[in-house]
């Protein structure tokens, strides 16, 4: 892909939409830039997920937030801007860390597997929304995505963890669920923050010190202010 594609950074004042299924909350602004993470369903133990559970119910309650008498929508809502923030760093951060610990039986860690993931992330792309940078990890998804207007992001991953799991599910000769029913997805707030963002994704396999031909990465350019 040789294009450099547009980038619309959050607007503070613009209107926002906000909405709960999982551990973390989603945000949605039309037009902009999302960076999005998805996962095997098998990726993260029960255990680890509930330890982080604990974690962040302590992290609000000592932030006079009790869970178990509010939900987590009210919860987010009463936090400050930088609590917020705080907040999302500290716990994306931990589940990024779990990932890359490369749990689970990891089936995109074949080059024919991960590269079914990677042709699906590009299919769209032109026509629902402008696919940005993204690596297939072993057990989980980065992306940088741009819906375009009149789609939802939800809509976009709906689609391709259906097609995705279907045809991974037959070429495994296998059956039941393959990714998590819950994404992580960030707005990006600014253009600093997309190069950052950037740079992470490109070492996310680096990082995990995975091998060649056991990850799908792809390169993207934005048409950047200077």
């Amino acid at each position: 892909m040789s294009e450099r594609l547009p980038f619309k950074p959050f607007n503070e004042s613009g209107e926002v939409r906000i909405y709960y299924n999982g551990l973390l909350p989603h945000w949605r602004q039309t037009g902009c830039t999302y960076f999005v993470t998805f996962r095997l369903a098998d990726s993260l133990p029960r255990g680890v997920v509930e330890e982080w559970r604990v974690e962040r119910d302590s992290w609000l309650a000592a932030r006079g937030i009790d869970l178990r008498v509010t939900s987590l929508k009210q919860a987010v809502r009463r936090l400050s801007t930088r609590d917020r923030r705080l907040f999302e760093r500290h716990f994306v951060g931990k589940l990024f860390e779990y990932l890359d610990r490369g749990l689970g039986e990891c089936v995109l860690r074949n080059s024919e597997i991960g590269g079914i993931v990677a042709e699906s992330l590009l299919h769209f792309h032109g026509e629902r929304l402008n696919t940005g940078d993204f690596v297939v990890m072993p057990n989980h998804v980065h992306l940088l995505a741009t819906p375009y207007d009149n789609v939802e992001l939800e809509d976009l991953l709906h689609s391709i963890k259906s097609y995705t799991a279907n045809l991974i599910n037959e070429r495994l000769h296998r059956s039941g669920p393959l990714w998590m029913d819950d994404s992580y997805d960030h707005i990006v707030r600014d253009q600093k923050e997309l190069l950052r963002i950037q740079s992470y994704i490109r070492a996310n396999p680096e990082k995990a010190r995975l091998a060649t031909g056991t990850f799908c990465l792809h390169d993207a350019e934005y048409a950047l202010s200077d």
